[in-house]
């Protein structure tokens, strides 16, 4: 019985109307600075920084960084929470979920030039909400979804994720034995799983209400949409 809807943020429920921030980020760095680019990004997301600046400054020696890159760099991480918002019909149906099952964020983001999610009503419309860099994990660790899970106060056969990336949202749910509902807004192709794993796989977020209901109704999750 699903009992509880977790939502990744990124590309789930939100986007960047100019993209992801990170592949930004790569483009202002020289090709020698680059090959320390995964642990930057890793850092950004698993411990928490009181801004960009101050996040960039501490890289400024292990990266050589110039003071134009830095500001350049921070740029980025503020234009991206600017200009986030909801995809289309994700707002609708967080609200139409909420009404079937409690709801929940987990999330691989960092801690600073958030504050769009007060603006767009994420806070009000996702009261439980683990943050990377808050939590000091990121998916798809186990520990990850450990945090949410304890939080919940759930079984992990209770909860459900849903999200875009196979690796963070599908594989780490899974393996955490939670139910996993992958957006492939894309179409592409789905990798390599058990056909027996509880996986749906959906076009967008309109169907999740929908999903939930049917799997609370005792459906099975690869023939839960027919």
């Amino acid at each position: 019985m699903i009992r509880a809807v977790v939502f990744d943020l990124w590309n789930t429920l939100v986007h960047s109307r100019q993209g992801d921030p990170f592949r930004h980020l790569l483009a202002l760095l020289s090709e020698e600075q680059k090959a320390l680019y995964p642990d930057l990004r890793r850092e950004a997301m698993d411990r928490p920084h009181p801004d960009a600046r101050t996040f960039l400054a501490g890289w400024m020696d292990r990266l050589s960084l110039s003071g134009t890159q830095i500001l350049a760099m921070a740029e980025v991480f503020q234009t991206a929470a600017d200009d986030a918002e909801w995809f289309p019909e994700a707002e609708e149906a967080v609200a139409a979920t909420r009404k079937l099952a409690r709801v929940g964020l987990l999330s691989n983001t960092q801690s600073f030039d958030m504050e769009f999610l007060e603006r767009l009503g994420l806070e009000r419309a996702l009261p439980t909400r683990c943050l990377s860099a808050l939590t000091g994990h990121l998916k798809p660790d186990f520990e990850a979804y450990e945090v949410m899970r304890r939080r919940l106060g759930l079984f992990p056969g209770e909860i459900a994720m849903v999200g875009d990336s196979w690796r963070d949202d599908v594989t780490g749910a899974l393996a955490a034995g939670w139910t996993a509902i992958w957006v492939n807004r894309a179409g592409n192709p789905r990798p390599p799983c058990d056909p027996d794993a509880e996986l749906v796989e959906i076009p967008d977020l309109s169907l999740v209400p929908e999903v939930i209901g049917r799997l609370q109704a005792g459906a099975r999750c690869p023939t839960c949409l027919g």
